[in-house]
């Protein structure tokens, strides 16, 4: 019985059985669609060879997209570390609805929310400080005042250490805050030697140890002003600390025309430490806050309290416009003291502290000491820093890249986790980019940004956001109506 013979077949590996099976029919399909195009060819006029050239209907070459199919291509595919390098701000998922609302994320199509106490909370920033940058005109004082009125209306609180045009007025009062208005003929008192409002985590002693440092830090600073800078020799340092004491052991209450005259008539011990013209020097330094420029600002007791529960103080130095810097200067430092001492108290709540036309305020060395230190310790207090200024180039006039002053007053731009940046000129972009970290798709924004429209660096993440206001804001914050 003659057995049947079979073809045996083998297959490569990885290869299925039926593929041989279904080649013919493949193959048979094709010649059947090459006759249907060749139809279609003579139809509409179109030749068609058996060349690479597919006439109207295009190349016959594998994946030509020759002929009427529809079009396919393959998707693109990358990380969203690579998109978001590559595309900044269309990637972007947003920071949250909580917060306080400023206007729209031009990319997000959405609602653009900030506060830096809840991203502090979740994360997203490491520091509770802003920094908000733009030219004349393009929208940064009505970016920081949006910030700072809504915020209040959310239960925070804020104040400004000195208004020097007096823009912070109109929005005191309308969301319910007090104003200090300092300067001459301005009825105000404002000793900067008060001691302020006792922490309740400081013991007494504790606090009077406080109070006394922050004292004598104010009067070595006043000095070291009236001097330009000149530093005090080791005994006009204890000529000061000495009248200083013997002022505080005789009054609870002391002000800067007492420290003087115990400076003009120094004490035996004091007299037995430095000599009779240790801290004569000094007494005449001191003297142009009693009787020079800031006469009847701030040497007599306070006329006026610093209220805690207030939404909003503000001190208003607008009246010194046209004085000199050093009296704008010592205004500055007197009004920042009494400030701090209610500011820094932990039991204040969250209150942001504004510090407007910063390019003043980081070219004064004591001024400059006092916004590091309060960089430093926001956490500690509950503050957010807001600091506004119009260009990264304004610290040139403090010092060049090698003054200890100008790398100090950098530091405060670096250090902040939140920049906002409004528009700037092209020949300014190279400082801003260095100092504030932006990539190179950044600064090209900025550089075109349209007035309203700033670019927020939220800790590591980038929006371009368009502040909204409402018609009855924009009555309050507006700073050039004169001009309209």
């Amino acid at each position: 019985m003659r057995r049947s013979m079979h073809a045996v077949q083998y297959l490569p590996s990885g290869t299925k059985r039926r593929g041989p099976k279904e080649r013919p029919r493949l193959e048979a399909h094709a010649e059947n669609r090459s006759a249907l195009f060749r139809t279609l060819g003579e139809k509409f006029g179109a030749r068609l060879d058996d060349s690479e050239r597919g006439g109207d209907w295009g190349s016959r070459e594998r994946n030509s997209l020759r002929g009427p199919h529809r079009l396919r291509p393959a998707p693109h595919r990358a990380s969203t570390m690579t998109f978001a390098a590559a595309y900044p701000f269309i990637t972007e998922s947003g920071l949250g609805h909580e917060g306080t609302y400023i206007g729209t994320d031009v990319f997000g199509s959405g609602a653009f929310s900030y506060d830096p106490w809840i991203l502090y909370d979740k994360g997203v920033i490491s520091g509770p400080s802003i920094v908000v940058i733009g030219t004349v005109g393009t929208g940064k004082s009505m970016c920081g005042k949006s910030l700072v009125a809504r915020s209040i209306t959310l239960g925070r609180k804020a104040a400004v250490a000195s208004d020097p045009k007096g823009e912070w007025v109109a929005v005191a009062n309308a969301v319910g805050g007090k104003v200090i208005s300092v300067g001459p003929g301005r009825p105000a008192r404002v000793n900067p030697l008060d001691a302020g409002p006792r922490s309740s985590a400081l013991t007494e002693a504790q606090w009077q140890a406080v109070v006394r440092q922050r004292r004598r830090y104010l009067l070595v600073a006043l000095v070291s002003l009236m001097r330009q800078g000149t530093p005090l020799r080791p005994v006009e340092h204890t000529a000061l600390d000495m009248a200083l004491t013997e002022t505080v052991a005789e009054n609870s209450n002391p002000t800067l025309p007492m420290v003087l005259d115990h400076l003009l008539n120094p004490s035996k011990e004091t007299i037995g430490l430095v000599g009779k013209d240790g801290g004569l020097a000094v007494s005449h330094s001191l003297r142009r806050t009693v009787s020079g420029d800031l006469e009847g600002m701030f040497d007599a007791p306070s006329t006026v309290a610093f209220d805690a529960d207030a939404p909003m103080m503000v001190m208003d130095t607008s009246a010194l416009i046209g004085a000199s810097e050093q009296a704008l200067a010592l205004a500055a430092a007197c009004g920042a003291t009494w400030l701090e001492a209610a500011v820094t108290n932990p039991d204040g709540g969250k209150r942001l502290v504004v510090y407007d036309e910063g390019w003043r305020m980081l070219a004064d060395p004591y001024m400059l000491a006092k916004m590091s230190e309060q960089w430093r310790l926001a956490r500690t207090y509950g503050i957010a820093n807001l600091l506004i200024m119009h260009k990264v180039a304004d610290l040139n006039e403090i010092g060049d890249s090698t003054s200890g002053h100008r790398q100090k007053a950098l530091g405060l731009l670096t250090e902040a986790d939140t920049r906002i940046i409004y528009r700037q000129k092209h020949d300014a972009m190279r400082l801003t980019k260095e100092a504030l970290g932006l990539s190179e798709a950044e600064c090209e924004h900025v550089e075109n940004l349209p007035k309203g429209v700033g670019l927020w660096k939220v800790g590591n993440r980038s929006f371009i956001v368009a502040n909204r206001v409402t018609t009855d804001e924009l009555e309050v914050f507006g700073t050039d109506a004169r001009m309209i």
